[in-house]
């Protein structure tokens, strides 16, 4: 309770300071104000834009988590398990990781359009390298100790993977999949930034075309808004996260 109440007050001190200093000592042009942006929210609420241009993003940002995150782990899985195979093939996914991610959205517009497609492949492009790279890393990182344990004990290649892998690689997984969120929402926002008609990103383009700093800051703002609740929705892998941690500590401190 106590931090929540830090938190609040810093908050508070910070948009009444703002709101203070807007025109007094800095130029509103600039940096607005927070009552200039909280009216600018309201209009987008009263007349439908927030809700028009924000399922727009958020499903572009949904979809490029879920097929970023699975594409990750579905190909790391094998090559996680296949060292020799991961080896061969390590430096054409380190050139292709190298490629900023902001300089295939032209790519991925030209072939696939102005529409939702490019937005998606631009967020799943994001979050696949980031869950691929904690997934192998993950496989990697299993104790050899408890490889060996085992095998001395018999169990079979498939139980190795069910009983000891799978478990140790899970919390890497898991923590691609948290930090990941975000990275999805920056994709399907380039997206829209570099070319769309709707969508958040649109809808802050437009504002920064006209130069108002209230609408621009109001669409950061709603971006913002809507990764914190999506964050609050992963707040079970949190949970999951550190059981499993705990769970690899008791197995291996036995």
């Amino acid at each position: 309770m106590f931090l929540l109440t830090t938190r609040l007050a810093i908050v508070a001190v910070v948009v009444a300071g703002w709101e203070l200093a807007s025109g007094e000592v800095v130029r509103p042009f600039f940096v607005s104000s927070p009552s200039a942006i909280a009216e600018q929210v309201g209009d987008w609420v009263t007349s439908g834009e927030l809700w028009y241009h924000g399922r727009f993003t958020v499903t572009a940002a949904f979809l490029g988590y879920v097929f970023g995150a699975l594409g990750g782990v579905l190909v790391a899985w094998p090559l996680g398990l296949a060292r020799a195979a991961h080896r061969i093939v390590e430096p054409y996914f380190l050139v292709a990781y190298s490629v900023p991610a902001v300089a295939m959205g032209p790519v991925f517009i030209l072939w696939f359009g102005i529409g939702l497609t490019p937005k998606v492949l631009i967020a799943a492009y994001f979050v696949f390298f980031i869950v691929f790279v904690n997934t192998v890393a993950g496989f990697h990182q299993v104790p050899s100790g408890l490889l060996d344990v085992t095998r001395v004990m018999g169990a079979s290649r498939s139980a190795r993977f069910r009983t000891v892998m799978l478990p140790s690689a899970l919390p890497y997984v898991l923590a691609a999949l948290r930090i990941t969120l975000p990275a999805a929402m920056i994709g399907a926002v380039t997206g829209e930034f570099i070319s769309a008609n709707r969508g958040l990103g649109f809808l802050t383009r437009d504002a920064a075309a006209r130069f108002s700093s209230a609408g621009v800051l109001a669409g950061v703002l709603c971006l913002s808004v809507i990764v914190l609740l999506m964050n609050l929705l992963l707040r079970p892998l949190r949970h999951a996260l550190r059981w499993q941690r705990q769970r690899i500590d008791l197995t291996t401190a036995t």
